[in-house]
């Protein structure tokens, strides 16, 4: 790769790799660029340590995927960069609050499933990590569908599934969804199975912003997607990331979900920064 040093270094089940010889502030050759997204559809999840980006150069390299999504949440967006989401506990002051922000990231979801055409990468990085705790978990969600049963497999590639930002808000006991932004978000129908655009390859596409089934019963159907939940998150799928300060992490969003690992926030320091791109819709 005329003579930079990049290296990858693949988890053992090859769910989730680090990218070392990489300077993303800098100047990332093309050449660079595509093993770097070659990388990203390969491993679903990459991690580049050692980083020293400011939101601007976040952006610059977010956008080089593809157009960036705005924000439902307009409390958490950048003031000077909306395209930039903040979550912290951290008040204006420098003090903890105590408190987590959006608790809905401490339980199993993937980006934006409630829009019609959720996130496809996320880029994430730490300005301020939590010494103990706080970190992030990814599972395979294409392992996990590969997995069932033959039978089982194909019977749930008949099931759609209702995403839905108002329904998340309740589950994760964060505060109720607003008129805009219920307006913003209304209700959609995604496969319960998606098949990625890129690989062809099948994967469960649940997680927190699933309301229900359609057509099914909703006990009964609020019962499957955790019952398939339960086995897409099972610890052989999981690939835990341990921060480390000026880390970036990103992720496909189309095969794998996520969240954070409870810290004390009251003692703990964490603020992250995110850039997502925007995908197409779940077929």
């Amino acid at each position: 790769m005329n003579g930079t040093e990049f290296i990858i270094k693949a988890e053992d089940s090859g769910f989730g790799a680090e990218i070392g010889g990489v300077d993303l502030g800098g100047v990332v050759a093309e050449e660079t660029f595509a093993a770097i997204r070659e990388a990203m559809i390969r491993h679903k999840v990459l991690v580049f340590r050692g980083q020293h980006l400011d939101d601007a150069r976040q952006l610059a390299f977010a956008q080089r995927f593809g157009p960036l999504e705005g924000h439902i949440n307009r409390g958490t967006r950048h003031d000077a960069l909306p395209k930039i989401q903040v979550f912290g506990n951290v008040d204006q002051n420098g003090n903890t609050t105590g408190v987590h922000p959006e608790r809905g990231t401490l339980v199993w979801h993937t980006d934006k499933s409630y829009v019609a055409t959720p996130s496809m990468f996320t880029v994430l990085r730490s300005p301020s990590v939590a010494r103990e705790g706080g970190d992030t978990l990814f599972a395979d969600m294409e392992r996990a569908y590969a997995d069932l049963e033959e039978d089982r497999a194909a019977r749930l590639l008949e099931l759609h599934v209702v995403h839905d930002w108002k329904r998340s808000r309740e589950k994760s006991n964060e505060r109720a969804a607003t008129a805009d932004e219920i307006a913003a978000a209304p209700p959609v129908e995604h496969p319960l199975v998606r098949t990625h655009p890129e690989t062809g390859a099948k994967a469960l596409y649940l997680g927190n912003h699933t309301s229900h089934v359609v057509g099914m019963e909703r006990a009964e159907g609020e019962a499957l997607i955790a019952e398939l939940e339960r086995h897409g998150t099972q610890a052989k799928y999981i690939y835990r990331h341990r921060w480390r300060d000026n880390d970036v992490l990103m992720w496909d969003n189309r095969c794998t979900v996520h969240c954070v690992t409870g810290y004390d926030a009251a003692k703990e320091r964490r603020i992250v920064h995110r850039a997502v791109v925007q995908g197409d819709r779940p077929v």
